[in-house]
């Protein structure tokens, strides 16, 4: 790339953060009925645990009282989200905090046919929008998506994992590097604010990796400033400066890499580079 172009790109960047209202990512498991290489919430590896209840309601009253007016959309996510015992709870106190804002339940489609009617009605009256990430797995996402318009709930398909260059590989560095803001601004993930276990992270790559320390006894550890405590936050802003700001966590990180969809062999070559 051209320095004019680099420029170019920066304050175009930079525009668009000073443009940005707040997405926030409720994560409520990252347990998976799917088990897939590479997984950003490092599915394959994660325990079968789901977020409390009342650190939830917790996380989005404080969340919707201090920054509520700032944030855009706010999205139920996981591993996969219809997993979750307490989803229709979940879904209540989301609409009781973020009363205006767009929110979206993410998922892979397997389980919509077995849901149940009490989570169609709430869908439909708390205006959800069900977002659907196609696999290249046994279902009939077709019948699927068609089932969601027939219970009258706003439905979105959110990539096809199974097309060429869809799935992307993120991988990790031992040890860390020196180049948080190239790696920053290249960042696929930038924007996914995810809430999990009392904090907000930048990415889900960040705020998952005790998976990976837990599955393989590496050493991914969290300094100052690469997260916040969501009860301790007090405007938007400061959720926007971890937004628009590289973490040390960033050091991690190398530059994501297209990928080919494939099964989890639950091996850390999936998930972290060699030094």
């Amino acid at each position: 790339m051209n320095p004019l172009k680099k420029i170019s790109t920066l304050f175009k960047l930079l525009r668009q953060e000073r443009q940005y209202r707040l997405r926030l990512e409720f994560v409520l498991t990252d347990y998976c009925n799917l088990n897939c290489k590479g997984c950003t919430h490092y599915a394959p590896v994660a325990p079968k645990e789901f977020e409390e209840l009342e650190l939830l309601r917790q996380e989005m009253s404080h969340l919707g009282n201090v920054c509520g007016s700032e944030v855009r959309e706010c999205y139920l996510i996981g591993g996969e989200t219809l997993l979750y015992p307490h989803l229709t709870e979940a879904m209540t106190m989301l609409r009781r905090y973020f009363p205006t804002q767009k929110l979206s339940i993410f998922t892979n489609g397997l389980l919509i046919p077995r849901m149940s009617d009490e989570f169609w009605q709430l869908a439909r009256e708390l205006d959800f929008h069900i977002v659907i990430t196609i696999y290249p797995v046994k279902a009939d996402y077709d019948a699927i998506i068609a089932l969601c318009k027939e219970k009258g709930v706003k439905t979105e398909v959110y990539g096809d994992r199974s097309q060429q260059d869809s799935f992307f590989r993120f991988p990790l560095s031992p040890v860390k590097l020196r180049h948080n803001r190239k790696i920053h601004l290249s960042c696929f993930n930038r924007g996914c604010m995810s809430v999990i276990g009392g904090y907000i992270y930048p990415c889900s790559i960040s705020g998952c990796v005790s998976h990976l320390n837990r599955a393989f006894g590496t050493d991914f550890r969290h300094e100052e400033g690469d997260r916040l405590k969501v009860s301790e936050i007090g405007s938007a802003k400061e959720i926007l400066r971890l937004y628009t700001h590289p973490v040390p966590f960033c050091g991690y990180c190398r530059k994501y890499q297209p990928a080919d969809y494939g099964i989890s062999r639950r091996e850390a070559s999936e998930w972290i580079d060699e030094e």
